[in-house]
């Protein structure tokens, strides 16, 4: 239970400051709009002790309403088994609409989170009606389903209110959904499962420049989460059929390189980071797989480690290139003695001591 829990924490911990990192970023390049700057700001009347708490609070209430369901499960039949989750998602679409009328910033980040808690439940009862009322057993239209169904909802709320939250529900709708064809289009085929895995890497990998290249537009905002999503998503794609498809390896490490090198004119770091990353992950992949067998092991390690120090001065060197140095500014500091003009003489304006009086006649 612990080593699942940490499997699940630590990439969505990474995934959330790599997002960070890109709403820095773009807040310091200035481009925010003023909705997107302004999300989860203004003025606070709520503190963040208060809604720290209010969040731990719905938390306990999912868990607690999540386990009572969890007992009765099994006596619930399949229609009210997809009523139920239809339910949940009425419920928070409903809580969300409520509380959009009210302009405090942490109530708008709660409808935020109302509002996927509400994608979910559309995603659970369409694919409990696909499953288990209409008796499809075929994974790839059930994900196409559940895809379509969660995109068309979430567009419309990214639509009304497009918040983060909506942005990365729009965009887990997009993926499953291209699964879902991709593994439809195999199977109708007659594929073989490395065609399959094939299939969806580069489905995703395509998918994943063109969704970064739609939030560098600002034709999906926010674009401090479309970029990054649409980055990791390039650079992980590749990775699904290196095993079976080695020349695939040539794709990620071109994205990666791509990445690296886009990063440093736009003065991204976590930009940077991502792409270092991925090249480190898929040359120490190359050299382990090709070289293993020819040179032995110790010899695959020290080609690893002298491709990872490279890798580790191109990254400096690229970082540094990412933040250059500020000039200098002039010393305006006035000198101790510095040298005065000599004032100009004042004309004379007395009057003479002595002055001649006039006459009298």
């Amino acid at each position: 239970m612990k080593a699942v829990f940490i499997s699940l924490i630590v990439p969505v911990a990474i995934v959330a400051l790599i997002v960070g990192g890109f709403y820095y970023w773009a807040r310091r390049q200035g481009l925010l709009t003023t909705g997107q700057a302004a999300e989860g700001e203004g003025t606070r009347r709520i503190s963040l002790l208060t809604e720290a708490v209010a969040y731990v609070g719905v938390i306990l209430l999912l868990v607690g309403g999540a386990a009572a369901l969890g007992q009765r499960w099994n006596g619930i039949p399949s229609w009210g088994h997809v009523g139920v989750c239809a339910g949940i998602a009425v419920f928070f679409l409903l809580a969300g609409i409520i509380g959009r009328r009210v302009r405090e910033p942490a109530i708008q980040r709660l409808v935020a989170v109302a509002w996927f808690l509400s994608v979910a439940g559309v995603a659970g009862a369409v694919g409990l009606a696909a499953h288990e009322v209409y008796g499809n057993n075929n994974a790839a239209v059930t994900a196409m389903a559940v895809g379509v169904a969660v995109t068309v909802y979430s567009a419309a709320l990214w639509l009304v209110r497009r918040a983060a939250l909506q942005n990365l529900a729009l965009f887990a709708g997009l993926v499953v959904t291209i699964l879902g064809i991709a593994g439809s289009i195999v199977t109708v085929a007659g594929g073989a499962r490395s065609a399959r895995w094939l299939a969806f890497a580069l489905a995703l990998w395509v998918f994943g420049l063109a969704w970064a290249g739609l939030g560098w537009q600002r034709y999906v905002e926010p674009l401090w989460v479309t970029i990054p999503c649409g980055v990791i998503l390039a650079l992980i794609a590749p990775s699904l059929a290196a095993g079976d498809h080695g020349w695939i390896y040539a794709i990620g490490i071109a994205t990666a390189a791509a990445v690296m090198a886009a990063s440093v004119p736009l003065r991204n770091v976590p930009l940077l980071a991502l792409g270092t990353l991925a090249m480190f992950s898929y040359v120490t992949s190359v050299v382990t797989r090709y070289l293993h067998q020819s040179l032995g092991a110790p010899s695959a390690l020290a080609i690893t480690g002298v491709l990872i120090l490279g890798l580790a001065v191109v990254s400096a060197r690229l970082m540094r290139a990412a933040h250059p140095p500020k000039p200098k500014q002039p010393d305006t500091e006035k000198p101790k003695h510095a040298a005065l003009p000599p004032k100009p003489k004042q004309p004379d304006t007395e009057k003479p001591a002595h002055r001649d009086l006039p006459k009298a006649s």
